[in-house]
């Protein structure tokens, strides 16, 4: 009974005594310090027994991996100090032999080079049981994307031998390969779909009856589904084997809440003299209308106390069978009681791939100012005709709350605008351009963290020698630059850049922090003389978005430069999906 509680003693003396060094002993070829960065031991190192020889353990994959298939590990052995405090430890091993890769024969197979082109397990090189395993893997990918998804491959012989050094060996590698048959997709089977047309999910799918099957097309179709934002979850397509030896792809899927009610409510407080006001948004979405996949979206927003604007599109997807969205919208801003302008047009995308889309559009747009709009800001009415192309990249992997990927657009619009009454030393007409870009993207830094950043850039170039206030773009507020009014700023050139650290409460929901920055630049007449305006706006915040059974809440409170607490803007928002 005595000698117990000295043992148990021992160990948690051990348990709490640091490293003092540690000696490798046996290694040949490997040098020491590779060796000690692969324990990833400290000195000063709070250490125990089983630690280390935990450790010691995992040098031999190392090894391994290094090609010495036959490292062995003799033993560990520790000296303490005489309080116990300090310990030095030594480690005995072998290295054995180094193993080199003699002959690679894929059995089975009668055209073998150029599958082995595509290997890293190669004669010559040193053998790593990982490569071995991953090329094992390619094997299965190579056969795959040329119709044959039940390959098998198996190791069937790894054949030892010596080399004229001692201290290599070789080995020769033998796989068995047997492709399995050919498959051809014969049916494809949707199961959940209540509302949404069969017809209209298989149109989606980027694979048809008849394709060859291609592992790689196949495991696109779950993103590529749920990009549409028809259905809750869609499962990997399976297949299974039918009586004429071709396949039926099974794809199963649940739908979701297609059309959406989203209603925003904005305050900004009094600033000087001028009075507090409301902002607010409607946004009214149908985004897969009787289950066709067309959609019909309309929206009002009034963005200050004297701007309104108001939108209606509707898209019929899929013209002539063919992946181009065709879309009619027309738009109506009041902008400051100063001036009314409707826009008309016709867009269309087309769809290269699951992530890129080409875009274009004609649209003519009218500018009508009343008589404050032409006599302080000398607005003429006007038209013109814009024809616009873009380019569209997303591979967000979740549109309402991404953990990673990214989402690019940018367009350019050539206009030929014109002026109803010439004014002096103006031509009647001339010609503008406008650029356009938006990025963002979304990096997962941990399980439920996630740095979101986003950059957007306007620009007009025009032929007029001075750019009117009515082509002017607007910045500032809940979609652009937080923590200032509604259109606060304006220029011909605008750009922001918001960033956020967001913590995901779950796949929906999440809280976050902001800082956003944005620049702007135009020029003016005042007094008869042409001033340049240009700055630099920084804001900041915080914000949450929670999936609630009333919709999708959000609240977001920013403060601009020179702000305090009681003057910060407060932004609310509720889509709700039905």
């Amino acid at each position: 009974m005595n000698g117990t509680p000295l043992l148990l003693s021992q160990e948690s003396v051990n348990a709490k005594a640091r490293l003092h060094q540690i000696k490798i002993i046996g290694n040949a070829h490997v040098a020491e310090s590779e060796i000690q960065s692969w324990l990833n031991l400290r000195r000063g190192q709070e250490i125990s027994e089983p630690l280390i020889h935990a450790r010691a353990q995992n040098l031999l994959l190392r090894f391994r991996e290094a090609g010495y298939y036959f490292a062995a590990l003799d033993s560990v052995r520790f000296h303490y100090s005489h309080d116990s405090s300090r310990v030095e430890a030594a480690i005995y091993l072998q290295e054995g032999a180094r193993l080199r890769i003699g002959q690679l024969q894929l059995r089975g197979l009668d055209d073998q080079d150029d599958l082995k082109d595509e290997l890293r397990t190669r004669p010559g090189r040193y053998f790593q049981h990982h490569n071995l395993e991953e090329d094992i893997d390619a094997i299965l990918r190579y056969f795959e994307e040329r119709g044959f998804p039940y390959c098998r491959v198996n190791i069937e012989r790894l054949d030892f031998r010596g080399l004229e050094k001692a201290d290599e060996m070789a080995v020769d590698v033998t796989l068995k390969v047997d492709p399995g048959p050919a498959v051809e997709i014969g049916e494809i089977e949707i199961r959940g779909n209540e509302l949404t047309k069969t017809r209209v999910i298989q149109r989606e799918l980027g694979v048809r009856r008849g394709d060859i099957y291609q592992q790689r097309r196949i495991d696109k179709i779950a993103p590529q589904l749920l990009r549409l934002g028809y259905f809750k979850w869609v499962n990997p397509p399976q297949l299974e084997w039918l009586p004429d030896s071709t396949g039926r792809l099974v794809i199963e899927l649940a739908e979701g809440s297609s059309n959406r009610f989203d209603g925003v409510l904005g305050y900004n407080p009094p600033v000087g003299n001028s009075r507090g006001f409301v902002t607010g948004l409607i946004d009214i979405s149908f985004r897969n209308l009787f289950g066709t996949g067309r959609q019909i979206d309309a929206r009002w927003e009034r963005r200050t106390a004297r701007t309104q604007q108001l939108r209606f599109r509707y898209l019929e997807p899929w013209v002539a069978g063919l992946p181009l969205n065709a879309a009619i919208r027309f738009e109506q801003l009041i902008q400051d009681t100063i001036f009314v302008q409707r826009e008309i047009g016709l867009e269309a995308s087309y769809r290269i791939n699951e992530n890129v889309s080409l875009l274009a559009g004609v649209s003519r747009r009218d500018v009508s100012p009343d008589s404050l709009g032409q006599a302080v800001f000398g607005i003429p009415a006007s038209h013109s005709i814009n024809f616009a192309v873009g380019l569209n990249l997303n591979t967000l992997d979740y549109p309402r709350n991404p953990k990673k990927g990214i989402h690019y657009e940018t367009t350019f619009e050539w206009s030929r605008k014109s002026i109803a009454d010439a004014v002096a030393d103006r031509d009647g007409s001339f010609n503008q351009r406008r650029i356009a870009l938006d990025f963002e993207t979304y990096i997962s830094l941990f399980r439920w963290q996630v740095f979101a950043f986003a950059l957007h850039g306007r620009q007009i170039t025009s032929g007029e020698d001075l750019i009117s206030i009515t082509d002017h773009f607007r910045l500032g507020g809940a979609r652009s630059l937080r923590g200032y009014r509604e259109e606060q700023f304006r220029g011909d050139r605008i750009a922001w850049a918001n960033f956020e650290y967001r913590y995901l409460l779950n796949r929906e929901s999440r809280f976050f922090v902001f800082l956003d920055a944005g620049y702007f630049h135009r020029q003016e007449l005042v007094a008869e003389r042409l001033l340049t305006f240009e700055d630099v706006q920084v804001g900041y915040g915080l914000g949450l978005r929670v999936d609630t059974r009333l919709g999708f809440f959000g609240i977001d409170y920013g403060l601009g430069e020179g702000d305090g607490l009681s003057n910060g803007k407060v932004h609310i928002s509720l889509t709700n999906e039905f």
